[in-house]
């Protein structure tokens, strides 16, 4: 074999990566060839090109909300029952009447409750007459009576007007009418109550104007209370220096209306005092004096508050204590000035004859009282007049047979007996006339 001349070439080391052709020749003292470059497709390399964003760690994740959040959120509208007028909150609605509703409410920060009654007036409604009553109701808010609704409060929003008033849990004196007639010593308190009343508003130049067992309220506790003093005033007063009603009206109810209401006239004290007496009346008998169909119509109802005289009470109830049926009978005098003249001195006469009947008659509204303690002779006498609900029993007097109970009312007029005309009274006259000739012919024979 013959040299050549070259370099035998030696095979490549597979440990040693080759040399590419474009890098430089490294000599003995030569610097280090320059790292490869890097991988592309290298993992390491590639999230070292990826630019580092200096950013916060992410906050964790808020909490879901609870079911009932700690701070309740803004509240959602209400219900409609939950409505306020002014500062009071309404609780429910307890009636309507003419001139507009009667709520309960309740005053924020007291929790007391309360009765709001509402007074829309008409469009024709003088403005004076409800001035006035504004007046009265800030005088009755000023003073204060066990036996008067008291007065709280007055509201005014845009054109309805709102009386806020004491709230009575219990009934009215009609409702408890309706369920029977009441007992003669609840009689006297339920009136003693109402007289004061008025007395103690009469007083104070208040006039109620349409006393009627509507507008007396009974509390569950045995309290008698008098409500809406003045409100009648609302449909007709006419302003200052008028009477009680406009020319051709009236005022009230018809059942309980004085005469002096009925003929449109000036009412006082005496006025209201009438109407407690017919309420009296309606006590103790069971009916009002005066009554009327429908078909009559309230117009002949008026009529007899003025000209009919009411039958004594007892027409009705045979026996009843005649003391009570002179005070009753006097309260229905259809002249004021016949009546009482106070509603103190009304009281004063039937606390008397209550005295008297039914010892205990003050405590008969109390919760458990024991009524058949107040009434007198609660086992019929021999001879006594069976008792009747509402009268206490009257014993015989004596032994002596029971005298007829002679009535100082007679519905009827009495009848004159008709003489009967006979012959004889005209036989006598005419036999009186027939002597006058032979009288002068006996004188003439004398004479000669």
């Amino acid at each position: 074999m013959t040299d050549s001349g070259q370099t035998p070439k030696t095979p490549p080391d597979p440990q040693q990566p080759a040399v590419p052709d474009w890098a430089p020749a490294q000599g003995p003292g030569s610097a280090p060839p320059p790292p490869p470059p890097p991988d592309p497709y290298a993992v390491e390399a590639t999230m070292r090109l990826i630019p580092v964003q200096h950013v916060s760690p992410p906050a964790p994740p808020a909490p879901a909300a609870p079911a009932a959040p700690a701070e309740p959120a803004a509240p959602a509208p209400g219900p409609a029952t939950e409505r306020r007028i002014g500062k009071y909150l309404i609780k429910g609605e307890l009636g309507r009447g003419g001139m507009g509703a009667v709520y309960l409410a309740e005053q924020p920060g007291l929790g007391r409750e309360v009765a709001i009654k509402e007074l829309i007036l008409s469009a024709v409604a003088d403005p004076t007459a409800l001035k006035r009553f504004m007046q009265e109701a800030q005088v009755m808010a000023r003073t204060s009576h066990p036996n008067l609704v008291q007065v709280h409060d007055l509201e005014q929003i845009g054109d309805a007007n709102y009386i806020v008033l004491e709230f009575v849990r219990g009934k009215s004196l009609r409702d408890r009418i309706n369920e029977g007639t009441l007992p003669l010593p609840q009689t006297f308190a339920v009136m003693h109550g109402v007289l004061q009343a008025l007395d103690y508003a009469h007083k104070r130049a208040i006039v109620h104007r349409d006393m009627k067992p509507e507008n007396v309220l009974m509390s569950e506790e045995g309290e008698v209370k008098v409500a809406d003093f003045g409100i009648a005033r609302l449909t007709d007063d006419s302003g200052a220096g008028s009477t009680a009603t406009k020319t051709g009206t009236t005022v009230g109810t018809p059942q309980y209306m004085s005469p002096e209401q009925v003929a449109s006239s000036k009412v006082d004290g005496r006025s209201d005092l009438y109407s407690a007496g017919i309420m009296f009346y309606e006590l103790v008998v069971g009916q009002p004096p005066f009554t009327a169909s429908e078909a009559d119509g309230p117009f002949t109802l008026m009529a007899k508050h003025v000209q009919a005289p009411p039958k004594p009470p007892s027409v009705h109830r045979p026996g009843l204590d005649m003391g009570l049926e002179e005070v009753i009978l006097k309260s229905l005098s259809k002249r004021p000035e016949e009546r009482y003249q106070s509603g103190q001195e009304f009281d004063d006469a039937m606390s008397r004859v209550a005295d008297r009947l039914c010892p205990g008659w003050q405590r008969s509204l109390l919760p458990g009282a024991d009524l058949t303690k107040m009434v007198p002779g609660g086992t019929p006498a021999p001879g006594s007049i069976p008792a009747i609900a509402g009268m206490p029993v009257m014993p015989a007097a004596s032994p002596m047979p029971a005298q007829p109970v002679q009535s100082v009312y007679n519905p009827t007029p009495p009848v004159r007996p008709v003489a009967k005309k006979t012959a004889g009274c005209m036989g006598i006259v005419g036999g009186a006339l027939g002597l006058v000739p032979l009288a002068w012919a006996v004188a003439a024979v004398l004479l000669h």
